[in-house]
C-alpha cells in the first residue's frame, strides 16, 4: 500500500501531543499507524504545527450556509425557530441543482480550513421542484464534498408529513421520501456508485413529526441490515414535542425509544435534544443511541431568540 510518512513538533497519540512522533498515511489520507517508519523510509517534517486527527461534524444542512445574514434578525421579541424556517423555506423555494452545489462547495471548503474532514450531511432538499419525484439535487451534493476533498457520509432524508396527520405543504414538498420503498430504492441506487474510500451513506429520517412511527421502525430495519447510520431530529423545538405527544401520546424520544426498543446493531443518532429531559436522554444512552449536538443551534431553539442588533 501507498502511504506516506509525516512528523511535526508535536503529534496527538490519542491521548497527549508528543514531539516528533511518525505518522503513517495510507493512500486514502487515513492515518494507518503510529511510530517508526521502515528504514530509509523518506518522513515529512512539518515544522512549527502540531498533527493530530480531523474533526468530524455530525450534522451539517450545507445549503443553509445562504442563511447567514438573513435567518436571525427580527424585531424585538418577534423573533423564533418557526420565522427562522421561513427564511429557510424562502431558500429552499429558491434552490437549483447548480446553486446547492455551489452552496455546498462554499461549506466543504469552510469545513476544511476549519480542521474539518469528515461531515455527516443531513440532506432533505431532493427534489428539482415542488410535486417532483426525482431526487434530482442529491448528486449535487456528493459532487460538491468531491470537488471540496471532503469524507462524505450522506444522510439521506426521508420527509413524508408536514407535521402528524398533515400532508406535505409548499417548499417542503421538494424534500418528500415519495414512500418507504421508493426511498430505499434510491438509497440503495447512490450507495453502489460512491466511493467507499471517501463516501458512504445512511438513512435520516427527519423527525417524528415528519415520519410515521412504522416508516421509522422500517427504516431502522435497513440501517441494521445495510451497517448504515441512523440519524434522526429529536426534540429541537416545544411544538414539535405537543405535536407528537398529541398525535401519538407520547414524546418523541419516548416514541422513538417505543418504536425501535431492539436497538441490537442499530447505529443510532438523535439531533439537538433540545428539550429532552435527564431521565429521557439517559434512557437514549442506555440503548446504544448517541447524541448529535449543535451548540449554536440549540441556543437558538429555546422558546424564542433574542433579537439580534
Amino acid at each position: 500500500m501507498n502511504r506516506r510518512y509525516l512528523t511535526a513538533d508535536l503529534v496527538w497519540d490519542g491521548a497527549s501531543f508528543v514531539p516528533g512522533l511518525v505518522l503513517a498515511i495510507d493512500a486514502a489520507g487515513r492515518i494507518d499507524s503510529l511510530g517508526d517508519p521502515p528504514p530509509g523510509t523518506p518522513v515529512e517534517q512539518r515544522r512549527g504545527q502540531a498533527l493530530l486527527p480531523g474533526f468530524v461534524d455530525v450534522h451539517s444542512h450545507a445549503f443553509q450556509i445562504g442563511l447567514r445574514g438573513r435567518g436571525e434578525t427580527f424585531p424585538l421579541e418577534h423573533g423564533s425557530f418557526w420565522t427562522w424556517r421561513e427564511a429557510m423555506y424562502e431558500l429552499v423555494g429558491s434552490l437549483t441543482p447548480e446553486s446547492l452545489a455551489r452552496l455546498s462547495r462554499r461549506t466543504f471548503r469552510e469545513m476544511r480550513r476549519a480542521g474539518i474532514t469528515t461531515v455527516g450531511e443531513f440532506h432533505y432538499v431532493h427534489h428539482a421542484d415542488a410535486g417532483a419525484a426525482d431526487f434530482a439535487l442529491d448528486a449535487a451534493v456528493i459532487d460538491a464534498a468531491r470537488q471540496a476533498g471532503i469524507r462524505l457520509v450522506l444522510l439521506e432524508c426521508y420527509y413524508r408529513t408536514g407535521g402528524p396527520g398533515r400532508p406535505l405543504e409548499g417548499g417542503q414538498r421538494r424534500f418528500d421520501g415519495i414512500s418507504v420503498e421508493r426511498f430505499l430504492a434510491h438509497c440503495e441506487a447512490i450507495a453502489a456508485g460512491l466511493d467507499p474510500a471517501r463516501e458512504s451513506i445512511g438513512l435520516a429520517p427527519h423527525s417524528l413529526r415528519a415520519v410515521e412511527p412504522g416508516e421509522l421502525a422500517e427504516l431502522a430495519q435497513v440501517a441494521r441490515q445495510r451497517g448504515w447510520p441512523l440519524h434522526i431530529h429529536l426534540e429541537e423545538q416545544r411544538r414539535e414535542i405537543e405535536e407528537v405527544v398529541a398525535a401519538w401520546g407520547r414524546s418523541p424520544v419516548e416514541l422513538a425509544l417505543e418504536t425501535l426498543a431492539d436497538g441490537t446493531g442499530l447505529n443510532a443518532t438523535g439531533i439537538h435534544l433540545t428539550h429532552t429531559d435527564a431521565d429521557r436522554l439517559f434512557d437514549l444512552f442506555a440503548r446504544g443511541w448517541t447524541a448529535g449536538l449543535c451548540p449554536l443551534t440549540e441556543g437558538n431553539l429555546g422558546d424564542g431568540i433574542p433579537a439580534l442588533a
